[in-house]
């Protein structure tokens, strides 16, 4: 049940009850939707001065029941903090939340609503809590306490929100806090923390106004534990099942792969995409800085680095292991794909020998177009020859977009690096796929000289690799009339179709 106050134009005022519904759509609701059912939804809509706005909305606490809620909240915090001398342990954070609910004199109503706010504040992520479990959300942003906390939100892209820090303190507290659960500290000798939060999600906060002068600030970009399937992307307008096909083969029997883009264009979930079609019996090695990549693999061996300690040395700190440490290292481990979250540093130049010489690498980097990635390669820090760069398949560039009021993750460009021209040492590209912005459809050059070379080593031809392409693009398609999409039962067919073909191709008709 929802109730409101005066003329019913507040949605602050939300009795907890299990039976809660979402209240029904008004003229400028854009999406209403429960993200905790029955205690917490979230409103999009159209705020009075025209532009789109996010509300989070919980619970609603009147007076008496937030002032016996903070003596709670206290009352835990000292609990939780006191150290005996005895070497009595104190129970978990969860019982103590229990104990101190249960022996509160409050109806069963009140107990409910404020064994939601001690939960949500000492085991969950405070105010921001709803924001994190919020399916449509990805990234989470805080530029201080002085203005609304920010979402990135999947259909609007970033929007404001009502949630807010009521002070510098209040904000400074919540970041040592939350950085502290992840097992790292930040203070004010080194107020920048980049750490990993218990459900995977990233976090990179500063603290104070000693390097951010508008005052504390954090981003969190939240962990998919479910990644997106090809299917999703292909249903959610990033790529045409075609292009998924052509890279379903690439990544089958092996290529060298770059996914390029602007900040938050989706490289890393595309990555994620395609990786699903790597065989199972395949070796697999990833090397990030911070964990992003989750594979449906079992034969993949997953790395990160870690920032060292002590005083620096030549540059490094003593026990420091950056990527590039674990590219070599990774080599000892004879994977068949090196994985590579973001390449942007001296290990670059080991991705590209490591393409030479035969280990399929795939990996992201920041570059708008296949012009600017060359550029950047090729010129300082990172200096790659280019001979080197041609031992680089595919480049998959993403770029977002705006449709119908929305922003939308776009593959913009597939183009293939086919090598060097002998006269003017120029390196040559096949524009392979191109995105049309006026129809939303994709234009093809019809002809994959990458696909040629896979022909030429399998022994097989490439009318043969072209007609398996054309099965496997009516393949996706009959997946997405089927609604599968969940990345487990997609991932379910590409092995079954990895082991038996053709049974699969009869089970859905294609021919």
């Amino acid at each position: 049940m929802v109730k409101r106050r005066g003329s019913g134009n507040s949605l602050d005022e939300v009795l907890f009850s299990r039976d809660l519904t979402i209240p029904e759509q008004r003229e400028n609701d854009l999406f209403t939707y429960e993200i905790d059912p029955g205690r917490v939804y979230s409103r999009v809509h159209i705020s009075e001065d025209s532009s789109i706005m996010y509300d989070l909305v919980e619970p609603y606490m009147n007076e008496i029941l937030h002032k016996i809620y903070i003596s709670l909240r206290e009352k835990i915090v000292r609990l939780i903090s006191d150290r005996s001398g005895n070497g009595k342990k104190v129970a978990d954070t969860a019982e103590q939340i229990n104990e101190a609910v249960v022996s509160s004199s409050l109806e069963q109503k009140g107990k409910k609503l404020v064994y939601y706010y001690l939960n949500r504040d000492f085991l969950g992520l405070d105010i921001i809590d709803g924001l994190l479990k919020d399916p449509n959300i990805e990234d989470i942003t805080c530029d201080g306490s002085h203005v609304p906390v920010f979402v990135y939100h999947t259909s609007y892209g970033f929007i404001p929100t009502n949630v807010k820090f009521r002070n510098d303190e209040e904000l400074n507290s919540f970041i040592r806090k939350t950085v502290q659960r992840t097992g790292k500290n930040i203070s004010i000798s080194s107020p920048l923390a980049d750490s990993i939060l218990p459900d995977g999600s990233r976090i990179q906060a500063s603290l104070g106004r000693y390097v951010t002068t508008n005052g504390p600030s954090f981003t969190i970009r939240k962990f998919k534990e479910v990644p997106l399937s090809p299917i999703d992307l292909i249903v959610n307008g990033t790529a045409s099942p075609d292009i998924f096909a052509y890279l379903w083969i690439l990544t089958e029997y092996g290529a060298n792969i770059m996914i390029t883009g602007g900040t938050a264009t989706g490289k890393t979930t595309f990555l994620n995409s395609i990786l699903l079609f790597a065989p199972p019996e395949k070796k697999i090695v990833s090397i990030e800085d911070t964990r992003e990549i989750n594979l449906y693999h079992e034969n993949w061996l997953s790395t990160v680095t870690r920032p060292g300690f002590g005083q620096s040395s030549e540059g490094r700190n003593s026990g420091e292991i950056d990527m590039f440490d674990l590219l070599v290292s990774s080599m000892r481990h004879r994977p068949d794909y090196v994985v590579i979250g973001e390449v942007r540093g001296r290990e670059t130049f080991t991705v590209f020998q490591a393409m030479s010489v035969g280990r399929y690498s795939y990996c992201t980097f920041h570059a708008d177009g296949v012009d600017t990635l060359i550029h950047r390669l090729e010129s300082k820090p990172i200096n790659i020859p280019r001979n080197l760069i041609s031992s680089l398949d595919t480049v998959v560039v993403l770029s977002m977009a705006e449709r119908d009021g929305r922003q939308q993750r776009i593959t913009s460009t597939i183009s293939e690096i086919t090598g060097l021209d002998q006269g003017s040492g120029e390196i040559i590209t096949n524009r392979l796929y191109d995105w049309e912005p006026s129809s939303n459809v994709y234009e093809s050059s019809l002809f994959s000289y990458v696909l040629e070379r896979i022909a030429e080593r399998t022994g097989q031809s490439l009318s043969d690799l072209e007609n398996e392409h054309r099965l496997r693009t009516m393949l996706l398609r009959s997946m997405i009339e089927n609604g599968i999409t969940r990345f487990d039962d997609v991932a379910s067919i590409v092995r079954k179709y990895h082991r038996d073909r053709d049974s699969v191709l009869d089970n859905y008709s294609i021919h």
